[in-house]
């Protein structure tokens, strides 16, 4: 039997499970994303701290995929509004569709933590620089140093994305200067920005499928 004691954990999701219990989804420090159990909390003062974005220290034991939420204790809650919301349901919607359970992600752990805490001061930041290490830790991340033939990346030159390739010379509207801007994570521009938002968006879309994001849906301004 799998037993894990105080272990650092942000809330994804939650969801009703039979009467009186949910099922949480958290991603934890030293275990990845784990779905747990937590008995008897569903409309307690006990279940409502585990809302989305909480940072928690939980136990949990089982011998299945789906342990069971033995203790937690609160130790941040984030409370966001509008399109700082929306945002970060769509980084936890991120999370659970696309990291695998039970594998350890200590830097999209970090990442995440990060995020949440500073995702009300610069919102675009907080989203491209989520999505470029999830892509990373995922083993999907893009090359923004090099072409496909192994040459440094031109400032003068345009560039199209193929997806299971990288970067290729000719026939594309991608900026040199600017990609390389988004491989050192200097998103001090605009114009980089919003060309690491279509980017990211477009390798993170191939490895979603056609399933819509309902996160998505919330954005007002798309951001």
């Amino acid at each position: 039997m799998t037993r894990v004691a105080d272990e650092p954990c942000i809330v994804l999701h939650t969801r009703p499970y039979r009467e009186s219990s949910l099922i949480v989804s958290l991603l934890s420090l030293r275990h990845g994303r784990v779905d747990l159990v937590a008995r008897g909390v569903r409309g307690s003062r006990r279940g409502r701290a585990l809302q989305p974005f909480v940072l928690l220290r939980a136990g949990w034991s089982g011998r299945s995929s789906l342990g069971t939420l033995t203790v937690f204790e609160t130790e941040t809650q984030h409370w966001f509004k509008g399109n700082v919301l929306a945002s970060a349901f769509y980084l936890a919607e991120l999370t659970v569709r696309l990291v695998g359970e039970r594998e350890p992600q200590p830097r999209l752990f970090a990442g995440l933590k990060w995020s949440l805490e500073n995702i009300e001061f610069d919102l675009e930041l907080v989203l491209r620089s989520f999505e470029k290490l999830l892509l990373e830790e995922l083993g999907y991340g893009l090359d923004f140093s090099l072409d496909t033939d192994g040459k440094p990346l031109d400032d003068q030159m345009l560039y199209r994305l193929t997806l299971d390739r990288g970067f290729s010379r000719g026939g594309g509207d991608f900026s040199g200067r600017l990609l390389k801007r988004i491989g050192q994570e200097d998103f001090s521009e605009r114009s980089v920005r919003q060309l690491a938002k279509r980017v990211l968006r477009e390798a993170l879309s191939h490895h979603l499928g056609p399933k819509p994001l309902v996160s998505r849906r919330l954005l007002v301004n798309r951001a």
